[in-house]
């Protein structure tokens, strides 16, 4: 179980680099679009449909790791107050939250994505097929709300002395 929990971890972290790289595209096709444009009066062809197809896949891809990483915002103004059984079934209770709103999106992206390639939906100038990019992020949703149910499974199962000292307060 705990080499199939690694595997995870690294393909989130794969994703998490990906995203990166994503990035770097997305910068690069900025510059040269704006430099293209200004100093040659000839911009980049599909270069706004390349930046508007990264942004997404951008955060699609980093979300996985983000979750495994416990980045998304919790507010603990009483949760700190609770005794120790309570404060696990809370963390349980959020990260299934979490899982279950990913696993909903990701049905009703699939579902955008399905209706987008019956309709033959394609961007202007590269003319890439908009359903598949749905698809892919449903895709990458899915494994998001797969990283939420991990981490559920993992904070009702967590000794409460480890999870706080993985949040520093011992």
């Amino acid at each position: 179980m705990r080499t199939l929990l690694s595997l995870f971890d690294r393909f989130c972290l794969a994703l998490a680099w990906a995203s990166g790289l994503i990035a770097a595209f997305v910068m690069t096709v900025t510059f040269v679009g704006v430099v293209m444009r200004y100093l040659f009066r000839k911009p980049i062809m599909g270069g706004f449909e390349m930046i508007e197809i990264g942004m997404g896949l951008i955060v699609f891809t980093a979300l996985p790791f983000m979750v495994r990483q416990n980045g998304n915002i919790s507010v603990s103004i009483v949760s700190d107050l609770f005794p120790p059984l309570l404060s696990r079934l809370t963390r349980f209770a959020g990260q299934m939250v979490g899982a279950v709103l990913m696993g909903f999106i990701a049905w009703r992206v699939w579902l955008q994505g399905e209706r987008l390639m019956r309709y033959n939906e394609v961007t202007m100038e590269l003319r890439v097929p908009k359903g598949l990019v749905a698809q892919g992020m449903s895709v990458l949703l899915v494994v998001a709300a797969l990283a939420f149910a991990i981490c559920a499974i993992e904070a009702l199962l967590r000794s409460d002395r480890a999870a706080q000292a993985r949040a520093g307060r011992l």
